[in-house]
């Protein structure tokens, strides 16, 4: 197990409790999430965990890096000084709204794994910038004027004690609309799988469905994770997650070869039962339809032990395929293939999809 960098106590827990006030938030981070799945990239969605929403770029702790954001559904647009106005509280001024987003970032065992810390408006932001004839979705802090950017550090000195600006700092002005953020983030499902399996046949409202009600279950979630591994499982959204809603929900041309071949090999060779048979097929076609757009990292590390098992123990050694296929798992098990998936069904599913997968090349 993998210590979790962010496993310290949270600043606060109450949004967490609070989740269905703010759809906002977590519609923009679909929107954010989508992109990263149309860039063949890894990402685990954290809901209300330090942070409105915090992306990380991996499965492995020890790599991730961290994107931190805080999502405002807001009337009017922020100014500088709204953002660093500091109300007052029983125990003194309370904290300001970028001072809280950079809390969450500075001076923490993760702050040099942050890649980039986003405030984002729903209607935007009014700031005196360099040229205020530019209309920009995302300002920086180089974007500002003089005077609007010392106005920012000389308050932010005040209250947080840092002299400059996080250059990964910026303000983000969504694309997606209070009005149809629903119909919005369906509309951009709907492209992501034409993208990935063009010709296909989707229901983007099923999986849309699908992945929110899985954003809500994670995002109540409200305990404190010092593990990496427990994190990922019971607060995060990930893009393996993403892939296997998708693949469920989608009809590929490309598929109709491999299942025509799974099902020879799965009725003839291994001399499967019914049961078996369609219990397999379910689990392999999934994995097929995950990795016809791209295969992730953890796919490949997956998909490289298979085929050094399969490379590494000879077909012609055998007379039956079912015997060099157990076979194979048992060497793919000296290889540690259990490390990744621990479920004898889903090495079976491996080797079987690196076998055909030889086979079509």
């Amino acid at each position: 197990m993998e210590r979790n960098i962010l496993g310290h106590a949270q600043r606060e827990k109450s949004g967490a409790t609070t989740f269905g006030k703010y759809d906002f938030q977590y519609h923009w981070a679909l929107c954010r999430i989508i992109e990263k799945h149309k860039s063949n990239s890894d990402y685990a969605l954290l809901i209300e965990y330090h942070e409105d929403v915090v992306i990380a770029d991996s499965m492995y702790g020890s790599a991730a890096k961290f994107e931190f954001f805080q999502v405002k559904n807001t009337r009017r647009p922020f100014t500088s000084d709204a953002l660093t106005k500091r109300e007052q509280g029983a125990k003194g001024a309370k904290i300001s709204i970028l001072g809280k987003l950079l809390s969450s970032c500075i001076n923490t065992d993760y702050e040099t794994r942050i890649t980039e810390i986003g405030l984002v408006s729903s209607s935007g932001f009014l700031f005196d910038q360099k040229d205020n004839n530019l209309k920009l979705d995302i300002i920086t802090s180089g974007d500002l004027s003089i005077d609007c950017l010392s106005g920012l550090t000389g308050k932010l000195k005040s209250e947080l004690g840092i002299d400059i600006l996080p250059e990964n700092l910026k303000f983000i002005v969504p694309k997606i609309k209070l009005e149809n953020q629903k119909e919005f983030v369906i509309a951009r499902f709907a492209e992501l799988v034409n993208e990935i399996f063009p010709n296909s046949h989707s229901n983007a409202v099923n999986i849309y469905r699908a992945i929110i009600d899985e954003i809500h279950r994670k995002g109540q979630n409200t305990y404190d994770f010092t593990v990496w591994e427990k994190m990922i499982e019971d607060k995060s959204l990930t893009s393996h997650k993403v892939k296997d809603v998708i693949a469920v929900n989608t009809t590929s041309p490309k598929i109709e070869d491999f299942e025509r071949d799974f099902e020879y090999l799965a009725k003839s060779d291994m001399k499967w039962g019914t049961l078996t048979y369609r219990r397999i097929n379910k689990k392999i076609k999934q994995l097929f339809l995950r990795r016809v757009g791209y295969a992730s990292a953890f796919d490949m590390n997956i998909m490289r032990i298979a085929q050094q098992a399969l490379s590494s123990v000879p077909e012609e050694d055998f007379t039956e395929t079912r015997d060099y296929i157990e076979s194979v798992i048992v060497k793919a098990k000296e290889l540690n293939i259990e490390a990744q998936i621990p479920e004898d069904d889903d090495i079976l599913c491996e080797i079987i999809y690196c076998f055909l997968k030889v086979m079509h090349e």
